[in-house]
């Protein structure tokens, strides 16, 4: 059963990137799967750092802080965008 958005935000420390939970499962599959590579450089809205942690469940990278409402993840393979309208991957 997937969880609902609220308990989404609960588990992730209440984001203002709040993108839904099938995103955020799908880009964690992505990165856990090695589609990104090693996932070495993020930019991130602030309190994004459940959201950030939730994805890599790992050392975390280097992270720098933007002003925009995504977060980006960049890999050693390839980038991964996460939004409030899901995700994009550029190779």
């Amino acid at each position: 059963m997937a969880p609902d958005r609220r308990t989404f935000l609960k588990l992730t420390g209440g984001l203002c990137l709040a993108p839904g939970a099938s995103a955020a499962r799908e880009a964690r599959r992505l990165i856990r799967g090695g589609s990104l590579g090693r996932v070495v450089f993020c930019r991130a809205p602030r309190n994004s750092v459940g959201l950030v942690r939730f994805l890599l469940d790992g050392a975390m990278p280097i992270c720098e802080l933007c002003g925009r409402d995504e977060l980006v993840l960049c890999g050693t393979e390839a980038t991964l965008v996460v939004d409030r309208y899901g995700h994009r991957r550029f190779a």
